[in-house]
């Protein structure tokens, strides 16, 4: 009997497509091994890791011709679930069980489910705490997390009944550099003779160094299949649009030929790369800025019952300026947001948008003049259609027909979403959701754009 994971001529599609989101794959994923999936928007990789958990079409309907061996079993045809597989999602925030009050009690539903003593349960539960470095949360209710935060304890709970089969959909997604490294570290410690690991991620330049094989889809299919460093290198990696290493990607760009360097030495070698303008002029500089649209004067915020996560925070963010938030997971980078918009307000301080104080305000008294991406789009998305998602915020703003028409055709243009504009937005995968979502926000040609890790998984 196979120890490994394995598929044949696997084939998948949704409910009311007519094309094979995964079609004719014939793998086999090796115990000891952590193999890398990766490729262009909509090119299969999220699919392929739900077939492989027996999610798809279990949990997705559709359906699904040829097969998958997971220690010599389908796990579609497995009832219940195997608990030896563990699958993290895109969206970590919807596995959350929703009954453990804390992290440490969301940790340990997986053992109490499978009967384990209450004893050996404590101890799985703390060493598993410890090992991924979440301590500091222990006693933190999840939905307070912020993504980052959330992705490790969900890594957590899944590793705490010691899984062999690991099928992990854009892991580092929400996590900051240390958590990324930590990650990164446990993850190879993890990549035991037994043990079978299939990560699904863009993050070249963190999956260079951590993968042993490289897998990239394209339409479906397997379009290469090798070591890392030779795919990176090879031009049809861009050929496919899949991801490549900042570096290959710069050389591409700049017209250096295929093998390419795959780190900033090697691309040195080959040219001073120093782009036109830079460094670019400061913000103060730059005549373009107008007023003042966003304002924090010394701002504390803490939500009930815990801490501040915001302690005096004063900035400002004019007219024409393209500000980046960075953080570590839980500084507060989504929070300050949602005082952006409305949805929180400060418990000192004052917060003014727009040239108006917050206080006492809703998001759509903001709106549409204030655009908001949340990190997870499902938490936006509502309409039976991609064109009729992107068509409310102008309804409600007024807009006549033909303007509306012509708002929602022209962004949909722009995000290359035309061919998907009559399918209901939860049709598609995750990437393409978190488009539509950033395109009901464009359709309105808001003044200030607030978006949350806008280009997770893309």
């Amino acid at each position: 009997m196979s120890t490994g994971l394995t598929t044949h001529d696997l084939r998948f599609r949704y409910p009311a497509q007519s094309i094979w989101a995964i079609d004719g794959v014939t793998l086999d994923f090796a115990p000891g091994q952590i193999t890398w999936l990766t490729g262009a928007l909509g090119s299969g990789t999220s699919t392929l890791l739900m077939a492989l958990a027996g999610l798809a079409p279990r949990l997705t309907g559709g359906e699904r011709a040829g097969g998958v061996s997971c220690h010599g079993s389908d796990p579609a045809t497995l009832a219940p679930l195997p608990h030896g597989i563990a699958y993290l999602g895109p969206t970590p925030a919807l596995q959350l069980s929703g009954i453990g009050r804390r992290v440490r009690d969301e940790i340990a539903i997986g053992p109490m489910n499978l009967g384990w003593p209450a004893a050996e349960i404590t101890t799985a539960v703390e060493g598993m705490i410890t090992r991924l470095g979440i301590g500091h949360l222990a006693d933190r209710p999840p939905r307070t997390l912020s993504g980052g935060e959330l992705q490790r304890v969900l890594l957590a709970a899944l590793a705490v009944t010691r899984p062999r089969y690991w099928l992990l959909d854009e892991p580092f997604s929400a996590l900051d550099i240390l958590g990324r490294a930590h990650v990164c570290t446990w993850l190879r410690e993890l990549a035991e003779p037994e043990t079978v690991i299939v990560i699904a991620c863009d993050e070249a330049d963190t999956m260079r160094g951590l993968a042993d094989r490289l897998i990239v889809l394209e339409h479906g299919h397997v379009a290469l299949d090798a070591i890392p460093d030779a795919v990176l290198a090879d031009h049809r990696m861009a050929a496919a649009g899949a991801t490549s290493t900042e570096a290959a990607m710069l050389a591409a760009a700049s017209g250096i030929p295929s093998p390419y360097p795959l780190d900033t030495t090697a691309l040195l070698r080959w040219t001073d790369l120093t782009p036109a303008g830079w460094p670019p002029e400061s913000a103060g500089e730059d005549p373009a800025f107008e007023a003042t649209v966003l304002h924090f004067d010394v701002v504390t915020f803490g939500y009930r019952g815990g801490e501040p996560v915001l302690r005096g925070v004063s900035l400002a963010v004019g007219g024409g300026e393209s500000v980046g938030l960075f953080g570590r997971n839980g500084a507060g980078k989504s929070t300050l947001l949602r005082l952006a918009m409305a949805l929180d307000h400060p418990t000192h301080g004052t917060v003014r948008v727009l040239d108006h104080t917050t206080r006492g305000r809703h998001p759509e008294d903001l709106a549409p003049a204030v655009g908001f991406l949340f990190q997870q789009p499902e938490r936006q998305l509502f309409a039976a259609s991609v064109r009729a998602e992107c068509a409310v915020g102008p309804q409600l703003a007024g807009w006549d027909r033909d303007r509306v028409a012509d708002a929602v055709a022209a962004t949909l243009e722009e995000l290359g979403l035309a061919e998907v504009a009559d399918e209901h937005p939860y049709d598609l995968p995750l990437p393409r959701r978190r488009l539509v979502a950033l395109a009901a926000v464009l359709t309105t040609d808001p003044q200030l754009l607030l978006l949350d890790e806008p280009t997770a998984a893309l």
